[in-house]
């Protein structure tokens, strides 16, 4: 049996002429196809400018240069359509080669003048300068009317004439010259069509020879025909006795080979096309030396394989089938170094656990007898690694996720940036100030409850330390401040102790500074009044009008006058004397001017100014135990409250002041004398201090505030690293990558605190199958507990469930899988969809022959492959440089065949011979008549 091949690609194998030849009808010539393809591409190209024009924008609203642009676009796809249809329409007719070069400079006429009209439409169209319409137009014009003119008058001049005319593709008709009675004997090509496609037959007295392949148009059989006619009258002969390699060189210039029987069937192929000669003949040794002997394996399950990968040698687990389910990570020197690799994989896969990081993980390690914890993103980089171990795993993991709930909402700071931070510690909120060191410059004055009462300490020190004053306070001072509506004065030391204050609020600055300079002239002449018990006093009011009111022993008024006023202290002193009943023993005093009184009260005793009038002008700012404290408060107040200096405050300020170790310190007092805040430590001069404080309101006037919380990300701006510092900058975490700018620094971290809440805390204590994802979809790998990978996935897949269910696969089948091993060279039963076949593979799983015939079992697939085996030894090379007929003997006599130099065959016989003479004189008539045989076509 002689198995038939399809012939070599011709120019009418093409896609054009295969749909022009179903949806058509039979092409003339590679014109048809070439004009009715071009018609219809010009078809499509000018609807396709209709559609731009009539769907494009219009309308009053639409600016000019928009209708412009519509119509660029509209009419050069309308104008190359119409040059295509008309020159395709040219291709289809009849035309000389003449008419056809006359054609082609129109067209390019035409596209030329579309080419100019896509320069200059619109600015250089009809108003601007220069204007190149005219040209355009006429140019196209021009061009068309050439091509039109060809299409109109090529049937004019044709008509009847056309079978003597002669085209671009020869004469119309063409008939071999026939004079009977001069030849007694001849040959016929026969074209006939058989099942939608075309065969030939070579025919004397009958059919003789036939076709090995079937074409789709009769141009194509046509010249395939040709092709024989010019093959036969100088193809050698050649009888094959026995199987033999046939060796050729293809048309491409790629060397092949097959394995052929004394009958002609192929029984084996080359497994790969060959650059070079000595490729093809290598393998065709290989199989002649090793193949006898080769040693046999069936892929029936899961196994695995060692083979040469870029260089290098690597293993691989692959199906029944040779898909590969996992290949081995890296390459190695040798082929016992990838079996090594191998076996690490195997001992480690059949315990991994299985391991998704969709973003981020967390991983548990122990090192040195302590827990650590590392970040890491999902394709296992290091991104941080904790600052301090952890005395168990438990404590560790406990630990981690503590941090990934406070690292969602974590404020990001920035190393070299004078910041506020608002932070957590022990339950309460507190705040400081950071210069761009990193040291403590500021600390609040005052644990808060809540992180929005320590933020809003934190603004009003940054609003107002850029201009407050810097003061020291050597003694007593007067201070008047403005304290929500009104005014109001007090008298502090250095210390911050009020020894005196006001009790009233007054309505302007002016109003306040009038009383201090009252307390300040009348508090050394003031009288003293002390008094044990209850005491009535009148005094003389504003206007000349007197009043009185009655105080118990702690100065407490029990009664008064009230709006009521008499005319003369003895009026008064007659309203008074009706209530003595109500204190019997009451004192009588009279108030002429200014006086201090000593009393007590329920935090102590205390002394107070009244004036003239009998209104408190001054209060004592404490309390003392003893009526004796009270005096001696008192009486230094009238020792220094005539020197004693007044300041106004309309916002805080900064007091310097020295302790008792000669240390300077600094703190921020507010308008109503609260501490706002104060340095964190002292400093060794009052130069030092101050110095230190004209730097701080710089930096303190425009600091961010941030809220640290317990946790922060601080950035250093040097190379954009980060690390996870607590509430007191201390570093929990410390970062492994570095950024290039500081927005990608921020995108880094908020990435992390997106994916916080879904990141993987886990430990890998010898090996883990990572799942995760790539640009491409999900894919798998093993790592080992340092993260090395060790094997990969073959592929990508599009879901996570698909990953997972390869990665089972893997997991089942890698613990009983067994290695291929095999010396050199090897031959390999497998089943294909067409039934169970053999090829023949070296060290490296490289293909050097297949079998060429499927069979149903596995059986008759051996028998095949040992009949193959005995003849490979005994096998001949045959060198095919020309073409060749060649005789076979088969079951049922004797046959041969045409084959080009490229191992094609181009025909074959159609009858069988009972002796190869009779196949001979057959064969020696077709080499006589078959170079004149004339052809003819059946339709």
């Amino acid at each position: 049996m002689v198995t038939e091949t399809r012939a070599p690609a011709t120019e009418y194998d093409g896609r054009l002429f295969e749909l022009y030849t179903k949806y058509v009808s039979e092409p003339e010539s590679k014109k048809d196809v070439y004009g009715y393809t071009l018609l219809v591409i010009g078809y499509l190209l000018a609807l396709i400018g209709m559609l731009i024009y009539f769907a494009g924008p219009t309308g009053s609203e639409v600016s000019q240069g928009t209708v412009f642009l519509v119509r660029e676009l509209a009419a050069i796809p309308a104008g190359i359509g119409l040059v295509s249809t008309l020159f395709g329409i040219v291709l289809m007719l009849p035309v000389t080669r003449g008419s056809l070069a006359v054609t082609v400079i129109g067209a390019l006429a035409a596209v030329v003048a579309i080419v100019l009209f896509s320069i200059y439409y619109p600015n250089n169209w009809q108003a601007g300068t220069p204007s190149y319409s005219g040209l355009i137009i006429s140019l196209y014009s021009v061009g068309m009317a050439i091509v039109a003119g060809v299409v109109i008058m090529v049937p004019v001049v044709t008509g009847k004439r056309s079978y003597f005319s002669e085209t671009t593709d020869g004469h119309r008709f063409e008939h071999p010259d026939i004079m009977i009675g001069e030849s007694d004997r001849g040959g016929l090509f026969a074209l006939f069509k058989q099942a939608g496609e075309w065969r030939w037959r070579f025919i004397d007295q009958s059919a003789v020879a036939g076709s090995t392949s079937t074409y789709l148009s009769r141009l194509e059989a046509e010249e395939r025909v040709e092709a024989v006619k010019e093959q036969v009258a100088g193809a050698g002969l050649l009888e094959i006795k026995h199987a033999a390699f046939r060796l050729y060189e293809s048309a491409d210039g790629v060397w092949h080979w097959y394995l052929m029987r004394e009958d002609g069937s192929v029984t084996a192929e080359g497994g790969e096309q060959y650059p070079q000669r000595d490729g093809a003949e290598s393998s065709i040794n290989a199989m002649k030396d090793h193949g006898p002997d080769a040693e046999l394996f069936v892929m029936d399950e899961a196994a695995y394989d060692v083979q040469r990968r870029n260089g290098g040698w690597a293993w691989r687990l692959v199906d029944q089938d040779r898909e590969p389910l996992a290949l081995g990570a890296e390459e190695q020197t040798n082929r016992e170094r990838a079996i090594a690799d191998k076996d690490e994989f195997q001992e480690l896969a059949a315990d991994a656990m299985e391991l998704i990081v969709e973003a981020y993980g967390i991983e548990l390690v122990e090192v040195d007898d302590a827990w650590h914890w590392r970040l890491r993103d999902r394709s296992h980089t290091q991104l941080a690694e904790s600052r301090h171990g952890y005395g168990s795993k438990g404590v560790a993991e406990n630990q981690v996720y503590e941090l990934l709930d406070r690292f969602q909402g974590s404020s990001v700071l920035e190393v070299g940036t004078p910041t506020y931070d608002v932070y957590e510690e022990d339950g309460v909120w507190q705040w400081r100030m950071v210069d761009d060191a990193g040291s403590t410059v500021v600390t609040g004055a005052h644990e808060e409850t809540t992180v929005d009462a320590a933020t809003s300490a934190a603004e009003r020190m940054r609003s107002e330390a850029g201009d407050a004053p810097i003061v020291e306070m050597e003694n007593l001072e007067f201070e008047t401040y403005q304290d929500g509506e009104g005014w109001h004065w007090r008298l502090v030391t250095p210390e911050r102790d009020v020894k005196a204050h006001s009790t009233d609020t007054y309505d302007s600055e002016t109003a306040a500074n009038g009383i201090v300079d009252r307390v300040r002239d009348e508090a050394p002449n003031a009288d003293l009044i002390e008094f044990e018990q209850a005491a009535f006093q009148v005094y003389e009011a504003d206007g000349g009008a007197w009043r009185w009111r009655l105080i118990d022993e702690d100065g407490t008024v029990l009664a008064d006058s009230g709006q009521g006023e008499y005319e003369s202290k003895a009026d008064a002193m007659g309203a008074m004397t009706t209530l003595q009943e109500n204190a019997p023993n009451a004192e009588h005093l009279e108030i002429e001017n200014a006086a201090f009184e000593l009393f007590q009260d329920d935090d102590g005793w205390g002394w107070r100014l009244v004036d003239d009038i009998g209104d408190t002008i001054a209060d004592a700012g404490d309390r003392h135990d003893t009526e004796d404290g009270a005096r001696d408060s008192m009486e230094s107040l009238i020792a220094s409250v005539s020197e004693t200096e007044e300041r106004t405050m309309t916002g805080g300020m900064f007091q310097v002041y020295a302790d008792s170790d000669d240390e300077w310190w600094w703190r921020f007092v507010l308008p109503d004398g609260s501490l706002l805040a104060q340095a964190p430590s002292s400093f060794g001069t009052r130069h030092a201090v101050e110095d230190a404080l004209e730097g701080l309101r710089t930096d303190a006037d425009g600091a961010p505030v941030e809220v640290v919380g317990q946790l922060a990300v601080l950035l250093d701006p040097e190379d954009w690293r980060w690390e996870l510092v607590d509430a007191d900058r201390q570093p929990v975490a410390t970062g492994q990558r570095s950024h290039k700018n500081r927005k990608a620094a921020i995108k880094a971290i908020e990435d992390i605190q997106r994916n916080a809440t879904g990141t993987t805390v886990y430990e890998i204590r010898d090996a883990a199958f990572d799942c995760y994802r790539t640009d491409e979809g999900w894919t798998w790998r093993l790592i080992d507990a340092d993260h090395d990978v060790l094997a990969s996935a073959p592929g990508e897949y599009e879901t996570l469930a698909e990953a997972e269910d390869a990665l089972s696969v893997v997991s089942t089948l890698a613990s009983r899988a067994e290695l291929i091993d095999y010396d050199d060279v090897a031959f390999e039963l497998y089943e294909t969809d067409d039934g169970w076949t053999w090829r023949f593979i070296d060290e490296d799983r490289q293909v050097i022959a297949t079998g060429e015939r499927h069979h149903e079992s596995r059986a008759d697939a051996e028998d095949d492959l040992d009949e193959v085996r005995e003849e490979i030894t005994a096998a001949s090379v045959l060198e095919i440089d020309s073409a060749a007929f060649e005789f076979h003997q088969t079951d049922d006599g004797w046959r041969w065949r045409l084959v080009d130099d490229s191992g094609a065959e181009m025909a074959q016989s159609i009858q069988t011979f009972q002796s190869r003479s009779a196949a001979q004189d057959q064969l020696t008539m077709v080499k006589e008549l078959g170079p004149d045989a004339w052809v003819s076509a059946a339709e």
